[in-house]
């Protein structure tokens, strides 16, 4: 007759494990299917413009503002946005010094070269015609100036900042991070070496805009070149539709 409790307490017991096992399931499912869900990012939408016509869309969108670059080497980009914004004002930051790691690319001069770099273009601008007030060097590590700017009131948000510095991943989401507290609402973010090219340790800008964008739920957009296409975020607060607000620019000059 002992025999017949223990039975039933071994049957209590078996059904209990069942249930818990059971509830432990949920509560597994219930966890991937929700919180550990990943966002799934849409598409970048291509704009019907170059990445040499991003001034245009500047001037005309924005006119009169701030912007910045990030990364200004021998000043490409930096003078031919000074050409097609003529009514912006640029903001030139780049510590212009050899970075001994986490930078192996031909950009990453000596030291020397980088000065001979920077008293060129300095000089160039200076006797420029036209350009007298429109920039303005900050010779710093990209990610320290956002503390800076604030700090010493150097001027309203900017509405526009480009990403040409480091392109590894760890440099560029340093930047995103350090730089999009800064945009102005309704501003433009814009940057180059969105390609497929290396594993993020010297080429990353790719996978580390694709992150920031579907963190923040932001629409990317890149440009329509071929090769290398810039990419763009938009801050909400503009009309969030950069194809359509340049379609006049793409039959610029």
């Amino acid at each position: 007759m002992a025999e017949a409790p223990v039975a039933h307490r071994l049957f209590a017991l078996c059904a209990l494990l069942k249930l818990l096992t059971q509830g432990v399931e949920a509560t597994v499912e219930g966890a991937f299917s929700n919180s550990w869900a990943l966002p799934i990012q849409p598409p970048p939408k291509v704009v019907d413009f170059s990445e040499r016509l991003l001034g245009n869309f500047l001037e005309n969108n924005y006119g009169n503002a701030f912007g910045v670059i990030l990364g200004v080497g021998n000043g490409r980009r930096a003078l031919e946005l000074l050409e097609t914004w003529p009514h912006g004002v640029l903001f030139l930051v780049d510590p212009y010094i050899h970075l001994r790691r986490g930078y192996e690319r031909p950009e990453n001069l000596q030291d020397d070269a980088h000065q001979r770099q920077y008293e060129d273009l300095r000089n160039y601008l200076y006797d420029a015609p036209g350009l007298q007030g429109r920039y303005s060097f900050a010779r710093e590590f990209s990610f320290a100036v956002p503390h800076a700017w604030r700090e010493k009131q150097w001027g309203p948000d900017p509405r526009f900042v480009l990403l040409d510095a480091n392109p590894s991943y760890g440099a560029t989401r340093t930047d995103l991070l350090a730089w999009w507290p800064m945009l102005a609402e309704g501003g433009m973010m814009a940057g180059t070496n969105y390609s497929t090219l290396g594993d993020g340790s010297v080429v990353g800008v790719r996978r580390a805009v694709d992150e920031f964008a579907v963190q923040q739920g932001l629409q990317l957009f890149i440009t329509n070149d071929p090769q290398e296409p810039a990419w763009i975020l938009l801050k909400e607060g503009g009309n969030g539709d950069v194809g359509t607000s340049a379609a006049a620019d793409s039959n610029s000059p």
